[in-house]
């Protein structure tokens, strides 16, 4: 499954705050961390709120998932430089599906996600770094999705391979959020970071 919602966010407040605080926001891409969910704890940030909002307060789909919370981290992609040279950033993301890291690299298992998604903000002006989802396998063409402002796009992450392709212009910014039905073992170790 994969399904694209644009426009999404329609909570002005939200949206403005999401522009305030965007710096904040993508201050650690990279850095994933762990959010236990409203019902246990307070949106008290940013992130956490676009969380609420697009999973709790206006979630898209009708299935229902039975989650113990979510994982989210923010990523950068931004175009070379003239002279082909990186701006501290990659202008892709490796292929790729998501997976409990940690129990992966401690036993080989595999444990995935319920479910992933991919919400970009608003005021980005980019060209490229489309999301390419490999849904019926890496050696067939792939489900080519633009990135664009205030888009919300709900896949299987941890089933499909899935790329960002090359930004060829500015900088693409995204937040990626998984639901787990069980709390992951990277959690569980410190690997992902708990935002207070």
């Amino acid at each position: 499954m994969i399904a694209v919602f644009d426009n999404f966010i329609k909570d002005e407040t939200l949206l403005k705050e999401i522009e305030q605080n965007k710096t904040e926001l993508f201050k650690e891409p990279g850095v994933f961390k762990w959010y236990d969910g409203w019902w246990n704890s307070p949106a008290n940030n940013t992130a956490k709120k676009i969380i609420q909002y697009v999973w709790g307060e206006h979630c898209p789909i009708s299935e229902t998932f039975s989650i113990d919370g979510f994982e989210y981290w923010t990523g950068i992609q931004k175009a070379k430089l003239a002279d082909g040279k990186k701006d501290g950033w990659n202008d892709f993301l490796e292929p790729h599906f998501d997976k409990d890291e940690a129990w992966h690299k401690k036993t080989g298992e595999i444990v995935t996600p319920i479910i992933g998604s991919v919400y970009y903000p608003i005021g980005q002006d980019f060209e490229g770094g489309e999301l390419h989802v490999y849904t019926d396998g890496s050696d067939m063409p792939p489900e080519i999705i633009k990135a664009k402002p205030n888009r919300f796009i709900i896949f299987q992450a941890g089933q499909h391979v899935h790329t960002v392709k090359t930004v060829t212009k500015g900088t693409r910014l995204a937040l990626a959020i998984n639901l787990w039905e069980k709390e992951p073992y990277s959690k569980q170790n410190g690997i992902l970071t708990i935002e207070q």
